[in-house]
């Protein structure tokens, strides 16, 4: 998300969901679900979150993530994107230490009860209310003041929900995967290491991430290569340090996920 005021505020109804449309993603800003209905959990690296109408899901840089829609129950959110960026343009840096000191997968969901207590809900209502009053602009000082005010009630939360997922194959799986991407990894090897038959364990992955395995290892490589060519390394050097054998698979794998060729992303 580019554009001049570093965020965006959306208001979503899907009347028949389906987890053909939700795949497992990350992305470069921070994301804040607010979730008002339906019958979904909520996926963050490998934890697992049941959702309740008033929860809030907060999505960090490069978290990979998705919902899942248990059934085809109407599904309403609320979706507040933030530019990194904001919180310089806004001078509100302070509020950005919520979204980058918790490792990733850690500190994700905020529930209802203290959504509420804590004026979070209160402060989206607001948001809606400035901007139906006429308000349409983005920019204006009292939208971007409320974006600030919510990021301020976040940066204030410290009694986050633990994840439902405690024993699930696949969780283990992912949580090793999100360790070992940059190493050699085949299906053989996780069958052996986890006692899983591939078989399942392509089945059971597939319907918790919407991803193969070999697909999550390619997101997880590729995400982490934009970080070392952000921190000064090479293109070359970044494709051989996450586990490509060699720039040109690397180059055909960036070119599939993200549809332009990496020199003119990453320069």
């Amino acid at each position: 998300m580019k554009n001049p005021n570093y965020y965006s505020f959306g208001d979503t109804t899907t009347d028949i969901p389906s987890n053909v449309h939700y795949q497992l993603h990350n992305h470069d800003d921070y994301e804040i679900l607010l979730f008002m209905e339906g019958d979904a959990r909520y996926v963050v690296e490998e934890k697992s979150y049941t959702l309740e109408p008033c929860d809030i899901i907060i999505i960090r840089k490069h978290e990979m993530h998705r919902i899942y829609h248990n059934s085809d129950t109407r599904y309403r959110r609320v979706v507040l994107m933030v530019d990194p960026e904001f919180f310089r343009q806004n001078n509100c840096t302070d509020y950005e230490a919520q979204f980058i000191k918790a490792p990733a997968g850690t500190d994700n969901k905020i529930n209802a009860s203290l959504v509420r207590s804590s004026g979070l809900y209160d402060a989206f209502l607001r948001y809606k209310k400035y901007s139906q009053d006429g308000i349409v602009d983005a920019g204006s000082p009292i939208l971007k003041a409320t974006i600030v005010e919510i990021l301020y009630l976040i940066n204030k939360i410290t009694g986050f929900s633990a994840s439902d997922l405690t024993n699930s194959p696949v969780k283990d799986v992912i949580y090793y995967l999100n360790n070992k991407y940059a190493e050699d990894l085949t299906l053989d090897m996780l069958e052996e290491k986890f006692f899983l038959s591939k078989y399942y364990l392509c089945r059971a992955f597939r319907k918790a991430t919407g991803l193969t395995v070999h697909e999550y290892i390619c997101r997880k490589r590729l995400t982490r290569a934009r970080e070392l060519r952000a921190e000064g390394y090479s293109l070359s050097e970044s494709a051989m340090m996450v586990g490509f054998h060699d720039y040109s698979s690397f180059y055909r794998a960036y070119l599939k996920e993200y549809g332009k060729p990496p020199r003119s992303d990453m320069a």
